[in-house]
């Protein structure tokens, strides 16, 4: 049996300056996702991010554009995506919820409200065939 919140705390366990400075920064996010029920944490390899676990261990990612800026001004838009693991180039992917601009440059910010980002993401859980019992995970 996969015990998500003690991959989760293991994750944890091992934070260091660059984890921590990103909790400063999305702690609002990640409280969201742990009262959604999905025991998030903070990702730094390869560029910063927040994942969240399934119930069958695939994994929610969320970033910006590539990654989360550390300075949250920055911030355009969320881009929530579900992947079967945490790795470069995932089996397979789907974009679950994107609100960042199609051009960074000239294109206002898109809506950075938490609320609509987790339920896009309960709702994407509980209807995609990647998490749907028997469904693929690692």
């Amino acid at each position: 049996m996969l015990d998500i919140a003690a991959r989760v705390a293991d994750v944890r366990a091992t934070y260091g300056p660059d984890e921590n400075a990103a909790l400063n920064v999305y702690d609002d996010a990640l409280k969201a996702f742990e009262d959604a029920g999905l025991h998030p944490y903070a990702e730094t390899r390869g560029g910063l991010a927040i994942c969240a676990h399934a119930p069958n261990g695939t994994l929610l990612v969320v970033a910006c554009q590539d990654f989360l800026p550390l300075n949250r001004d920055m911030l355009l838009g969320w881009h929530l995506t579900h992947v079967p693991e945490d790795e470069p180039a995932p089996a397979w992917r789907c974009v679950v919820y994107d609100t960042t601009p199609a051009d960074l440059r000239c294109d206002p910010a898109g809506n950075l409200s938490l609320e609509p980002l987790v339920d896009a993401a309960l709702s994407h859980l509980s209807a995609c065939a990647h998490t749907a019992k028997g469904g693929q995970a690692r």
